[in-house]
């Protein structure tokens, strides 16, 4: 049993790398990088936030995002602008140019994932989230808590989320 486990999570583990690569290249033509596409996301759907608001809601320090959200503002897919009531502080907003890239990034990341899923009924995919969700479930037990998980990831070093 031990090395079917053992097995399984390589295969696991392997997914998940073949999935990131697949999303490496599907994104590398419109000058974005892995992590960027959720910034966009975030941005585009809740609007101006801070730097340190944004990495709050991905799970990531400030720190960790800043080269990302260097090469964004370069590229004109988000702007930076002043906060009104602390010039410290600069508000993010994305542009329309990166309101294009965000769609059609989001299109290259779907055609990944239906490559992913293709061959499975989508009974197999909902059996298949049942099956992951148990195992976060499992993964989550012992007294372990989102919290911890989010400032683990927040803090660990080599931090390469979102570049």
């Amino acid at each position: 049993m031990n090395n079917l486990y053992r097995e399984t999570v390589h295969k696991l583990c392997k997914v998940s790398l073949l999935h990131r690569y697949r999303i490496s290249v599907a994104l590398s033509g419109l000058k974005i990088y892995r992590g960027q596409p959720e910034i966009l996301e975030y941005l585009s759907k809740n609007g101006d936030c801070s730097q340190k608001e944004l990495a709050d809601s991905l799970g990531v320090s400030p720190a960790s995002i800043a080269t990302s959200l260097k090469r964004m503002s370069k590229e004109n897919f988000i702007e930076r602008t002043p906060d009104k009531n602390d010039r410290r502080i600069n508000r993010l907003r994305i542009t329309e140019k990166g309101e294009k890239i965000r769609l059609e990034g989001r299109k290259n990341c779907d055609k990944v994932d239906k490559i992913m899923f293709s061959g499975f009924s989508d009974e197999e995919i909902n059996s298949f989230s049942a099956m992951l969700s148990k195992i976060c479930e499992n993964l989550s037990g012992d007294g372990i808590n989102e919290k911890d998980v989010m400032n683990f990831i927040k803090n660990r070093n080599g931090d390469d989320k979102n570049d």
